[in-house]
């Protein structure tokens, strides 16, 4: 039976009211940074704005999402978009070592674990050697973020870093943000960067961010 797609309309309208596929630049650079030449892949792609951004910048890149709203407004902006209806709890359309890049942008938190997992092995199948996935999801320790009604399954940094490695990955980097402890203050953030930069608890992160390699 299909996971229910939770995201209605409202909710699209809500989270992306403010954003257009400038908002991805940084998340394309960081892509091109860690990645490598070749296919990219955005699981959960939403309205398509990332890989609206990926194409812009002549990046061969394909989307899926479980919304079929959101499918039919990224082709009504963008009309020769590559993004496709598909539900993550089923095989991935793609052939074994097949594409280079994978991102997962606040897609995990609204999936079971069980899926989560069936969507790394695959992901694990459809990657290249070196092939690299990058995942950003809230922490589990995110108190705002747990409230979010739609967040069903909240990781920890390390219980990501643990769900990739038992997938068969090799963890490069976490790209995490200390959650607030002092305050909106400029020298707050900087005060609780330093704290988190000397001790990385998976308590103080507001994130649970990994980006993974598959190895040789």
């Amino acid at each position: 039976m299909k996971e229910k797609n939770i995201h209605t309309k409202k909710l699209f309208e809500k989270y992306y009211e403010t954003r257009d596929w400038n908002w991805y630049r940084d998340l394309v650079a960081e892509c091109i940074r860690y990645g490598m030449p070749g296919k990219w892949l955005d699981l959960g792609a939403g309205l398509g704005l990332f890989v609206e951004c990926a194409q812009r910048f002549g990046i061969d890149c394909i989307g899926l999402e479980g919304s079929e709203y959101a499918v039919s407004k990224a082709k009504e902006r963008v009309p020769n978009m590559n993004i496709s209806h598909h539900f993550l709890e089923d095989k991935l359309p793609f052939e074994n070592n097949s594409i280079s890049t994978i991102v997962c942008y606040q897609v995990i938190e609204h999936i079971c674990q069980k899926t989560v997992r069936f969507m790394l092995a695959e992901c694990y199948r459809i990657l290249v050697e070196n092939g690299i996935i990058l995942i950003y999801s809230p922490s589990k320790y995110n108190r705002k973020e747990r409230l979010e009604e739609t967040h069903i399954n909240l990781y920890s940094p390390s219980s990501l870093r643990k769900e990739l490695r038992s997938a068969g990955f090799e963890v490069l980097a976490t790209p995490n943000t200390p959650r607030s402890l002092f305050g909106p203050f400029k020298i707050a953030e900087y005060v609780t960067r330093g704290i988190y930069k000397l001790f990385p608890f998976d308590c103080l992160s507001a994130t649970a961010n990994c980006i993974a390699v598959k190895p040789k």
